[in-house]
């Protein structure tokens, strides 16, 4: 075999030792590798130069080591015989794959499984938050590695090479070396999201009580890449594969509602699922429900759950939240003075004082789209406005709209609006809605230009129904031109890089109610983090505070200034420069609107 690098041969600080693996599309190769103190690491490289579609070398600034996560010890690019690579190094971590200590014959009970199995789902929690979304796509027993530590267990995640952004139709990475048990039913259709990573999880919960797969009793004899075919037949005997596990009845409700086949009974976000899993049993709505002893009966288990508690996820099929508002409304945003001003007058209001709405014949806008670059707070100010209006709110990602069924996707957004406007005052954000409403010059295919025609219908006076509409996107280019024109998308609101003062509130924001020193000047820390965006702010100051405790130490300014030297920015000179560009080219084609800039 042909490979890239020579044994010996030095990269930055680092020595070729051997090669470890060839990825199995020929993408990458990875090699160990020693630094110069002789401390053995992996070097990955890749061979594709995919630019910013390779994930996981993006991924390394938002990967800290406290959550389960390889540290990333180095990264950069080199010239080898006339072609240029890129590379990353992380600490080579001595410990036991799960899939081997399985194979050994070792179960594990309910407590010490969800123990693992928590680490595992913290550590999704931070990829799932960052803008776009990270999927891990890749969660098997196999991508665990155990490591005991003293008294403790210590969870690391492996095989990060198919990360991914959300993917709704079709797949942006390699997925033949996939094992496919660990898959849930919406991933052979290419969707791939939050809602599959909790599917695998939930595979591996199952696998570590059970010693195999959910179906998977002859997976020795079909393999990890078993047709899908073949597995869908084998999973079609539904959840009669529950009922016989040694669990508690609320346990049993938890498993049937990670790993449910029908994409809607399934746990919607990782923060549901460490919920319920820390509680001991499914989450039950109060307001609406009377607690209800769960009971399994044969395959109609995980239909039983949802009938039966009702819970707050369960609400709609395509994912209208209750009211139930934690945080602090616009208290929570650092800037952005401009949009809550416009929030306020020009939605807020309207809808919630209906009298003086008709009395003033006023009119709220059909909805507005947020742009610009990532990491700078467009959907966060969004679920902002629904925490301080109060209003009924839709948080709506690609995925929930996706149909396995012809002109399915049509119907599901319908299906939407009809339920907002039955909710009504109702604010539906949609995530990401360049994916969602692609340029129709661009498709060629009759579904997909429907399903664009459909939102246009919808969004049509949508303020006489009772709905407000945010859009969020970073490229608001390859958004359907029609979308953007008045009567429609009324607002335009540009959101840039956080400028000093909205940086400054940042770090007042997230370092709030932490144990810090009492010398930290926030507007130092402001003025040395200018290029950062609101969640590397974020993230800086996490990094910080597990130093802090690590050391039981205060939060220092030094220990902030630190982690904001080692973090890499999110967004690029370059990239801030296009995003202006872009924002004057919009201003422009569009002078039916005054769009000032907004301070974050």
């Amino acid at each position: 075999m042909n490979v890239t690098l020579n044994i010996e041969q030095t990269i930055g600080d680092f020595r070729i030792e051997e090669l470890a693996k060839v990825s199995a599309d020929n993408h990458s190769e990875s090699y160990f590798v020693s630094g110069q103190d002789g401390k053995k690491a992996l070097l990955k490289l890749y061979l594709n130069n995919a630019g910013d579609d390779v994930v996981e070398y993006q991924a390394g600034k938002v990967l800290p080591q406290s959550l389960s996560f390889v540290p990333m010890v180095a990264s950069g690019s080199i010239e080898h015989n006339g072609c240029s690579y890129r590379y990353i190094v992380r600490d080579f971590i001595e410990g036991k794959r799960l899939s081997d200590i399985i194979d050994e014959g070792k179960l594990y009970s309910w407590e010490k499984a969800t123990q693992i199995v928590l680490q595992v789902l913290m550590a999704l929690k931070h990829l799932h938050s960052q803008e776009p979304a990270i999927i891990h796509n890749d969660i098997t027993a196999r991508n665990i590695l155990i490591k005991e530590e003293d008294e403790n267990v210590r969870v690391y995640i492996i095989g990060m090479g198919h990360l991914s952004h959300r993917c709704n139709g079709r797949a942006s990475f390699y997925t033949k070396d996939l094992n496919n048990w660990y898959r849930a039913p919406e991933t052979f259709k290419g969707i791939y999201d939050e809602q599959s990573d909790i599917f695998s999880v939930g595979a591996l919960l199952h696998t570590m009580i059970e010693g195999f797969e959910p179906w998977g009793i002859e997976s020795d004899a079909l393999g990890p890449q078993v047709d899908k075919n073949q597995l869908k037949l084998i999973r079609s005997v539904g959840d009669e594969i529950i009922d016989d596990m040694h669990l508690t009845n609320e346990q049993k409700a938890i498993l049937a509602k990670m790993i449910a086949l029908d994409y809607d009974n399934r746990y919607r976000s990782v923060d549901a699922v460490i919920k319920d899993l820390k509680a001991g049993s499914v989450s039950v709505d109060r307001e609406n429900n009377t607690h209800k002893e769960i009971q399994t009966e044969g395959s109609k288990m995980s239909r039983k759950v949802e009938e039966r508690l009702g819970n707050e996820e369960a609400n709609t099929s395509i994912g209208l939240s209750p009211k139930s508002y934690t945080g602090g409304g616009f208290a929570d945003v650092a800037g952005m003075e401009s949009v809550k001003s416009m929030l306020y007058k020009d939605v807020m209001f309207v809808m919630q004082n209906k009298e003086k709405a008709a009395k003033y014949r006023l009119k709220a806008p059909n909805g507005a789209l947020f742009y610009g670059p990532p990491g700078c707070g467009k959907t966060f100010i969004a679920e902002k406005f629904a925490e301080e209006s109060h209003l009924n709110f839709m948080m709506i990602k690609a995925s929930d709209l996706g149909s396995i069924y012809i002109h399915g996707t049509q119907g599901k957004i319908a299906e939407l609006f009809e339920e907002a406007a039955k909710k009504a005052p109702t604010v539906i954000c949609f995530d990401e809605l360049d994916g969602m409403v692609p340029d129709r010059s661009t498709i060629h295919n009759e579904g997909a230009s429907g399903e664009v025609n459909e939102f246009l219908s919808q969004l049509n006076n949508c303020s006489e129904r009772g709905i407000f509409v945010i859009g969020t996107s970073n490229r608001p280019e390859k958004i359907d031109p029609a979308i953007l024109r008045t009567g429609r998308m009324d607002k335009m609101v540009y959101i840039p890089m956080p400028d000093v003062e909205a940086r400054k509130e940042l770090f007042k924001i997230h370092l709030a109610d932490r144990y810090c020193d009492e010398s930290i000047d926030l507007d130092e820390l402001a003025k040395q983090s200018d290029g950062y965006v609101a969640s590397d702010i974020s993230f800086m100051v996490n990094a910080s505070a597990l130093e802090a405790a690590m050391a039981d130490v205060p939060i220092s300014q030094e220990l902030v200034i630190a982690e904001m030297r080692k973090a890499r920015r999110s967004v690029t000179q370059d990239d801030a420069a296009d995003y202006e560009r872009m924002r004057k080219k919009f201003e422009q084609q569009t002078p039916r609107q005054e769009r000032r800039r907004i301070g974050f």
